[in-house]
């Protein structure tokens, strides 16, 4: 339990004492980054209900979660959660990938270097984890997660079934969780 009082305390130690299932530690974790979360999601989508089930999910999943991760700062991860969260719901909803890509492209909130630093390394972590996927593989889960394609698209632009998509991004998650690990936090964001 927290000592003091919770905004007093650093993100590190908040981190910790998340871990030690401290939900005012979370409440406070959560009080900080809300509206930056919610400010990029909203960003991206310009749909307020929407953008507030985004980052509310993912803030039940880090709570859910707690033993599995291993982190000293978290606005970095959460920032990167709300881009791979986004761009799935997109995807799910067969919103085109130009929207995506021009809504992501406008700039609205800044950001700590430090921060931004932080979700390009784990950004990198999981480009470096899929560029050890066979050729087709690889293109076809690109395509999926990174640049936002439908399945009926990736199919039609490769010239293959959507079934095969299908099986292709199915060997690459599995890849991807073997490299991870069983459990590990970025699956969520993939899925």
């Amino acid at each position: 339990m927290i000592e003091g009082h919770p905004k007093t305390e650093t993100e590190e130690r908040l981190l910790l004492l998340i871990k030690q299932d401290d939900y005012s530690a979370f409440d406070e974790l959560y009080n900080r980054h809300w509206n930056t979360l919610y400010g990029l999601a909203y960003n991206v989508l310009r749909d307020h209900e929407q953008s507030k089930d985004i980052v509310q999910d993912i803030f039940i999943w880090f709570w859910e979660h707690r033993a599995q991760w291993n982190l000293s700062s978290s606005l970095g991860y959460l920032l990167t959660a709300v881009k791979f969260k986004t761009a799935n719901f997109i995807r799910a909803n067969k919103v085109k990938a130009d929207f995506f890509k021009s809504a992501s492209e406008r700039k609205i909130i800044e950001f700590d270097e430090s921060v931004l630093l932080e979700a390009k390394e784990l950004e990198a972590l999981i480009h470096t984890i899929t560029s050890e996927l066979p050729d087709r593989c690889r293109e076809v889960f690109s395509l999926s997660r990174f640049q936002h394609y439908s399945n009926k698209e990736i199919a039609a632009q490769m010239g293959i079934s959507e079934k095969t998509v299908e099986m292709q991004i199915t060997i690459a998650l599995r890849k991807l969780r073997t490299k991870l690990g069983k459990g590990n936090v970025f699956m969520y964001f993939f899925i």
